[in-house]
């Protein structure tokens, strides 16, 4: 069922409100001639605003990972605040991921390179910068409708339970 999006899709495809569950840095072994340098979220994906007036919104969601290629120079700028340690941490949303490029950049001469922003609805005045070729996500499960712009945690790791059954 992979339902895969790239950077051709960019100027089509929102995050806007889809939370992060978590940021994993993927780095290859360059004694291993491995050069893999990626910037990985687990997300739950909107493929679907229903929000007619008048009446509930309802979402089209699907747990994804989205991948960054070629990541430069990254910096994760995130404060979930000072509670004096009384509120428990919580997924991340995002407000919008832009992108532009990278004028005479000296790392991929192949191909054009971007200086990406995600900038974060929650924690408030969240940003994550970094400089990549490219994105890749792929969808884990087919998307549900629910009356939330996200999934649980049990029902996200339950879809891609039954996901992994599948023939």
């Amino acid at each position: 069922m992979a339902l895969t999006y790239t950077d051709a899709d960019f100027d089509n495809v929102s995050w806007h409100d889809c939370y992060i569950w978590s940021v994993a840095v993927r780095a290859g072994d360059p004694d291993e001639n491995d050069w893999t340098s990626e910037l990985a979220f687990d997300i739950d994906f909107i493929t679907e605003w229903n929000c007619g007036v008048g009446e509930t919104a309802q979402f089209r969601v699907a747990p994804a990972t989205l991948v960054f290629h070629g990541v430069t120079d990254p910096r994760i700028d995130v404060d979930w605040g000072r509670s004096s340690f009384q509120v428990a941490v919580h997924p991340m949303s995002i407000d919008v991921i832009e992108r532009a490029p990278i004028e005479q950049q000296k790392v991929f001469l192949d191909r054009p390179c971007y200086r990406w922003g995600i900038r974060l609805n929650w924690p408030d005045a969240g940003r994550i910068t970094f400089g990549a070729v490219g994105f890749t996500q792929t969808l884990r499960a087919p998307p549900v409708l629910t009356g939330r712009q996200c999934l649980s945690f049990s029902a996200r790791k339950q879809m891609e339970r039954d996901e992994s059954r599948r023939p």
